[in-house]
């Protein structure tokens, strides 16, 4: 498999929201091993040819734990999660007066969080 094809079903899979894992990428290179990417199309040894996005299909349907949901931060704030949200507000005077409190872990914690809002 030639990494023109890999690129084609990650860059497939991105367009339709999700990222692939290593263990699915390694499923790829087994099932199109000796395979070229033509016109769009996936040409299989001995097998045809099919498109990406219908491999990419196939290979969800058969292993969906390997893709998981690509995050958006260009979403409007409309379509974003209370979670998402929550990480773009600003810490407020009573969080650094708790964090300035904190020990052990509670103060790593907080310190990360911290350092990811910045």
């Amino acid at each position: 498999m030639s990494t023109e094809i890999e690129d084609a079903i990650v860059s497939a899979a991105r367009a339709v929201g999700f990222a692939i894992n290593s263990t699915i990428m390694t499923t790829v290179a087994i099932d199109l091993a000796g395979s070229k990417l033509e016109n769009g199309l996936i040409m299989v040894p001995g097998k045809g040819a099919l498109t990406v996005q219908d491999y990419l299909k196939d290979l969800h349907a058969r292993a969906p734990s390997g893709f998981s949901k690509v995050q958006q931060p260009d979403k409007p704030d409309s379509e974003r999660t209370i979670g998402e949200m929550r990480r773009k507000r600003p810490l407020d005077a009573d969080w650094h007066a708790r964090r300035a409190k904190a020990t052990g872990i509670t103060k790593t914690m907080m310190d990360e969080i911290e350092r990811t809002r910045a």
